[in-house]
């Protein structure tokens, strides 16, 4: 079994705090606001054991690893180009090669199929936490990733982000209490999203387009040209002056 799994399995006690439980609720939100981006039969869910995709409706097919299905992120135990959504919620930053977890993804996506990350941000207050003594306990013992690299490692995948929600303005404190009585800082928080405790970014897997770039020009310059004629003017008023 991967060694990806173990700190996997011991960060879903820290989701069951207040501060988890906080996380979970602004991500699922944010996810909840993309819903028309989300679209296709297949969805599957990994990281989390709580359902951060919008419910499903009648005719769509959603699974969480580890609760649905065994397996784990980088070997997705799916068909390739059977999924039409991947979520990854907080996998890249325990997973020992994340570049492997993104291509598995990529892997079983189907074409225009579309991948939602939820990742904590390094520039924030969530990331200057991981410099405090007990950076060893979940979730700071994770690797945060900028936004910036997702960006370029979806890039490389011919991926194309199609949003970028910052979420979790409000410091990273234990207490429900003092949850509660800094929210309104999420609302002021939007006017500077870059410094979100987490992100959400919905990216969607792009196509090959069926017709040659080349043909394309080809037939852009033919239709720039004027119709032939079957001879030439001249010649035929001449013949008319001579009939």
């Amino acid at each position: 079994m991967s060694s990806q799994v173990e700190p996997l399995e011991s960060l879903q006690q820290w989701w069951q705090t207040p501060l988890g439980e906080t996380v979970l609720l602004a991500e699922n939100s944010a996810i909840a606001s993309q819903a028309n981006l989300l679209i296709g039969q297949e969805q599957i869910q990994i990281g989390v054991e709580t359902l951060l995709l919008p419910a499903a409706r009648d005719g769509i097919h959603q699974w969480r690893m580890e609760v649905d299905l065994m397996g784990h992120a980088e070997e997705i135990p799916f068909q390739s180009h059977s999924i039409d959504v991947v979520c990854l919620a907080h996998v890249l930053e325990f997973a020992t090669e994340p570049h492997q977890v993104l291509r598995e993804a990529d892997r079983v996506l189907v074409a225009d199929g579309v991948m939602v990350l939820c990742q904590f941000n390094p520039w924030s207050a969530w990331g200057l936490r991981r410099s405090w003594p007990w950076r060893k306990q979940p979730p700071w013992n994770g690797l945060f990733f900028s936004r910036r690299r997702l960006k370029d490692w979806l890039g490389l995948l011919e991926f194309d982000v199609l949003s970028v929600q910052g979420v979790m303005f409000r410091p990273p404190c234990k207490s429900a209490g003092w949850l509660a009585r800094l929210a309104f800082l999420e609302r002021w928080g939007k006017r500077l999203p870059l410094f979100s405790g987490a992100s959400v970014i919905v990216a969607k897997k792009r196509t090959i387009p069926l017709t040659p770039i080349m043909a394309r020009k080809r037939w852009k310059a033919a239709a720039l040209l004027p119709p032939r004629v079957s001879q030439p003017l001249g010649k035929t008023n001449k013949l008319s002056r001579e009939e």
